[in-house]
């Protein structure tokens, strides 16, 4: 067989394969704009009642709003604990410091769905109970492991020299940070930052286990709407946070680029 039948063999391929991953969100972005009362496809003609449905409906607003509050704050007190962590792991050479980074990074490797029924666990045990702090912990606890990988490994691509001549220059440690590492590893704690918000916002599998109804998040609405309603509205929501999280990505490609952010992301 030739290199060409090959090469276009191979281009079909993942052409089919492409639009078999982006057909069924592409029907979704279609039924949002459904005139009907039902989930059609095609759509019967062209609406955007499920927008306004949406802006008066209370309950999803106020879910959406905890999604955002708890998304925020996760990411920055993942920022807070994973940038001086990635930091020291990658400079400092001490006793169990592979031990750390493994426990530090393992939530990535660990079903969501085993963590949050072990926090549920926990919790109960412990009489911390469900609230808003106990459901921030579990959001932590998953998104800290992407600001270590990021920082670290942008942190693993720097040299101590540039440091080292700083301090030597009269530079005190603080001086430093501010404006020699700082800068370079910045990348990476943007990424870090990015990819925490996404993953918090999104999240199910630990929100489903320690969400109560004042602190329910909008996946978690979307899924428990779902058992008793069928309707466009659903798809609404679905193609608002679609275009969320690629408006978030799309403007971190344009500042450091797909490639530098995806390696990044994959060490």
């Amino acid at each position: 067989m030739s290199e060409a039948r090959i090469n276009l063999g191979l281009r079909i391929y993942v052409t089919v394969f492409l639009i078999f991953l982006a057909a069924p969100i592409v029907i979704v972005v279609f039924v949002s704009f459904n005139a009907s009362s039902a989930i059609l496809f095609p759509p019967r003609g062209f609406s955007l009642v499920w927008y306004k449905v949406l802006s008066g409906n209370e309950a999803i607003l106020k879910s959406a709003y905890n999604s955002l509050k708890l998304a925020s704050l996760s990411t920055l007190l993942s920022l807070g604990l994973g940038i001086p962590a990635a930091m020291s792991l990658v400079r400092y050479k001490f006793t169990g410091r592979e031990l750390i980074q493994s426990f530090l990074l393992s939530p990535m490797t660990l079903p969501m769905i085993v963590i949050g029924l072990a926090l549920l666990f926990f919790f109960a045990k412990t009489g911390i109970g469900l609230s808003f702090f106990s459901l921030l912990i579990g959001h932590v606890i998953i998104t800290l492991p992407y600001v270590v990988r990021t920082v670290s490994g942008v942190y693993y691509g720097i040299g101590e020299e540039m440091e080292e001549m700083a301090m030597v220059l009269g530079a005190g440690p603080w001086r430093t940070f501010w404006y020699v590492t700082f800068p370079a590893i910045r990348p990476g704690i943007v990424a870090g930052a990015i990819f925490s918000f996404i993953t918090s916002f999104d999240n199910v599998p630990i929100s489903i286990f320690l969400t109560r109804t004042e602190t329910n998040t909008l996946p978690v609405y979307i899924m428990s709407y779902l058992v008793y309603n069928f309707d466009p509205s659903v798809a609404a929501v679905s193609t608002l946070q679609l275009a969320f999280a690629m408006i978030v990505l799309w403007v971190l490609g344009k500042i450091y680029g797909l490639k530098k952010i995806s390696m990044m992301g994959g060490g």
